[in-house]
């Protein structure tokens, strides 16, 4: 595991303010959703055909930037549920 996704686990979180939930939402989120739109912008591209190697990297790593914004939504919602037990969170 990255020492990034170690640092962030559930215990640190339950300890946070909002404020600060919502500083290291920013921070973990940005880097996945960037990381998808370049890579979905490359395979969509005409402009430069990729190799089937090429290909697998894109998606290798697009399902990595998928596994961690899946964690960070994870520890977002046990954040709310431990922070507002009454809180029903719909899928």
């Amino acid at each position: 595991m990255s020492e990034h996704a170690s640092r962030h686990d559930v215990q640190d979180w339950s300890t946070l303010t909002p404020s600060q939930v919502l500083a290291l939402l920013v921070y973990e989120l940005y880097t996945p959703v960037s990381s998808l739109s370049t890579h979905l912008n490359r395979i969509t591209t005409d402009d430069d055909p990729l190799t089937e190697e090429e290909y697998e990297a894109l998606f290798e790593q697009m399902q990595k930037a998928v596994r961690q914004l899946s964690k960070t939504v994870v520890n977002l919602r046990r954040y709310v549920q431990d922070h507002n037990p009454g809180t029903q969170i719909e899928r």
